[in-house]
């Protein structure tokens, strides 16, 4: 009796460890027929709706890429891991060192805003891991000449307005104008880059000033920005930032012969939502639109449209554009590490619906695309293309008509 308990607890030992090695055997065998790369966007918090849409257009890009037999490698599969910033730079870092130290993932993408951005591409340098950045755009992110950082369908901040430079000297021709940026990295290079651009042309700024962002009451920094009387103001905000001036500038009826923001918060739906008429004539730089003629860039917006029932944005078409370049670069990288992906990335040559992406290294940046610029309108609730004028969707309002008569 002794001996036969003894043999079925030797055979139950047995079958266990043999179950543990199969189970072992398969995590190894699963672990090699994948190639992880990390996403890193705000998914909670204030920043939510950008980071949900371009999670989205991963995912879409990713779907398209892998019907087409174009996510396996070599035998191995890509293999999206997002992880949530919350648009707090110490949780960025977190995501950061747990995707390369812990989930072992072959390169880095994502990151929206400019702080968190700059975290994530200081620790993946470190760490000696490519990041391919969807959206941060303050300058210095690859102004010091990180080797492992790559910028491919957002612009630095200071270049969003080349399309509205364009239109300025053309059309607008003002004497004098007035500056207003969160403060944040974003802002602070918009303003930064915009004062030079004004300094090289005479353009006076009568007004220049930054102030917190998400903040509530903008009426005192509006009546002193009204005193000085500008006849243009450029303004770098988010979303309900930009939604609330716009609406506290009507409550004021402080006029103005035009309104631009610098990208970010006034091309988003969102924005026209929360504004309302406040919004109408209101004009912002962008890095892309629906109707640029970039092959399936139309596709994309009415895909999204669709499939999300939500109207895209640029942002969403960078990161649907950062998945195929990531895809690219993994079909032409001779090995899965950090330096076969990292030479892989530096000889892209792609065409996206955000246009060529190249990584280069010019006027003081390192492996940075030379982006294209948009101005846009918003007019009867729709967000139109007005510069340049070949690809213009209908003519600009200039100068834009008092509020009361709106």
């Amino acid at each position: 009796m002794k001996k036969t308990r003894w043999l079925l607890v030797v055979f139950v030992v047995a079958v266990g460890l043999m179950l543990i090695a199969g189970g072992c055997g398969g995590t190894k065998q699963a672990s090699k027929d994948v190639v992880k790369i990390g996403v890193i966007l705000p998914l909670t918090g204030s920043e939510a709706m950008f980071g949900s849409m371009e999670k989205n257009s991963f995912e879409m890009a990713y779907e398209e890429l892998k019907a087409a037999g174009k996510t396996n490698f070599g035998g191995k599969e890509i293999q999206l891991m997002f992880e949530d910033d919350q648009g707090k730079q110490d949780v960025a870092k977190s995501a950061t060192e747990k995707l390369v130290n812990q989930d072992k993932v072959a390169m880095l993408s994502g990151g929206y805003s400019s702080a968190c951005t700059n975290v994530v591409a200081g620790s993946a340098q470190t760490l000696n891991t490519p990041f391919l950045v969807v959206t941060g755009s303050s300058d210095e992110i690859t102004k010091r000449g990180w080797q492992y950082v790559f910028r491919g369908t957002a612009a630095p901040a200071s270049k969003y307005t080349g399309a509205l430079w364009e239109m300025i000297e053309e059309v607008v021709k003002p004497k004098n104008v007035a500056l207003i940026y969160e403060n944040t990295d974003f802002g602070s290079s918009s303003a930064k880059g915009f004062r030079a651009d004004c300094e090289k042309r005479g353009i006076k700024i009568v007004f220049d000033q930054s102030y917190e962002h998400g903040a509530i009451d903008f009426k005192p920094m509006l009546a002193n920005m009204r005193s000085a009387n500008p006849e243009m103001i450029f303004a770098v905000s988010y979303v309900m930032d930009a939604a609330m001036i716009c609406k506290q500038m009507k409550e004021l009826d402080f006029n103005t012969d035009l309104l631009v923001g610098g990208g970010a918060g006034y091309t988003m739906p969102e924005f026209k939502d929360n504004a309302g008429e406040a919004s109408e004539f209101i004009a912002s730089t962008t890095l892309w639109v629906p109707n640029v003629a970039w092959p399936g860039a139309g596709e994309y917006f009415k895909n999204y449209q669709q499939k999300y029932g939500k109207e895209p944005d640029y942002h969403g078409a960078q990161a649907y554009a950062t998945m195929y370049v990531i895809a690219d670069a993994f079909s032409r990288a001779k090995e899965f590490n950090n330096t076969g992906i990292q030479k892989a990335l530096k000889e892209t040559d792609l065409k996206t619906i955000m246009g060529p992406i190249k990584f280069e290294d010019w006027d003081g940046y390192t492996n940075q695309n030379k982006p294209n610029t948009y101005v846009v309108q918003w007019q009867k609730g729709k967000l139109e293309v007005v510069w340049p004028k070949d690809v213009k969707s209908a003519d600009y309002v200039f100068p834009v008509p008092n509020w009361r008569e709106r």
